[in-house]
């Protein structure tokens, strides 16, 4: 039986990864490190398939939507940068609540085996 947690797990790993490249190449290498070191923190959760690590990455995520978002509408020289790196951070929540949702049908449909 495929599990289709799966890709949605993968989603969020490489989506993560392409947020903290682009934080980084945004805003130079030593304050875009510090800005995306929270991001590194779920990581090996993730690897792990753990749903709960998921959950609570969802929470970070909203912060730095919010902050990208107002990024790219304060500073109108970044609008597009902030604009497409705040829709990576939005599609890696949505794979993240995916992931959740999906993973706990998965174990639901196993313990009714």
């Amino acid at each position: 039986m495929m599990r289709l947690s799966e890709p949605a797990r993968l989603a969020a790993l490489g989506l993560d990864f392409v947020l903290i490249a682009g934080l980084i190449a945004w805003c130079g290498w030593l304050p875009g490190l510090l800005l995306s070191l929270p991001l590194l923190t779920p990581v090996p959760g993730l690897l792990r398939r753990r749903s709960y690590t998921a959950a609570w990455a969802t929470m970070l995520l909203v912060l730095y939507v919010g902050g990208l978002v107002a990024e790219g509408v304060a500073v109108p020289g970044r609008r597009g940068i902030g604009t497409a790196l705040s829709v990576v951070a939005a599609l890696e929540f949505v794979s993240l609540v995916l992931f959740v949702r999906l993973s706990a049908r998965e174990r639901g449909q196993q313990q009714a085996l």
